[in-house]
């Protein structure tokens, strides 16, 4: 199975997953300057290089009428920024997986879990990016 790591693009958070091909679990919450994706994607370079991913998949959050709209399109940027720095990833490596709705899924199972608001806080978006990471795992078996 291929190593495979997920991330949950936010304006000044990415969570990150990893996934060796069977099981998804939640990496790291990459914290950065608001809207700042240059320092973000610098901050990817320790995961990448431990982890060794050969895929990379980017939660993409469309609306709810299933168009792209502009979260959908910081995500663009983000990949555009992330493929210029890290040349050794191709196009063809990265993979956009329909979000809607991961975050607020997280924070459910976390609620569910009498998981206190403050560690909800610190956890929500590296469980965001393990739920987008399972549903690329369940769609590529």
């Amino acid at each position: 199975m291929k190593k495979v790591i997920a991330l949950d693009v936010g304006s000044k958070t990415i969570g990150l997953a990893y996934s060796g091909g069977i099981i998804a679990s939640p990496l790291s919450t990459i914290r950065f300057d608001e809207w700042d994706f240059d320092q973000a994607i610098e901050k990817l370079a320790p995961f990448l290089n431990q982890y060794q991913p050969e895929i990379i998949v980017f939660g993409y959050p469309k609306n709810m009428n299933n168009t792209i709209g502009e979260r959908a399109r910081m995500v663009d940027h983000v990949i555009e920024l992330f493929l210029k720095k890290y040349s050794n990833y191709s196009d063809q490596q990265i993979t956009r997986i329909d979000e809607r709705r991961t975050t607020a899924m997280a924070k459910n199972i976390m609620i569910q879990a009498g998981i206190s608001r403050k560690k909800q806080k610190q956890n929500k978006d590296g469980l965001a990016a393990q739920l987008i990471l399972e549903m690329y795992l369940n769609t590529n078996k």
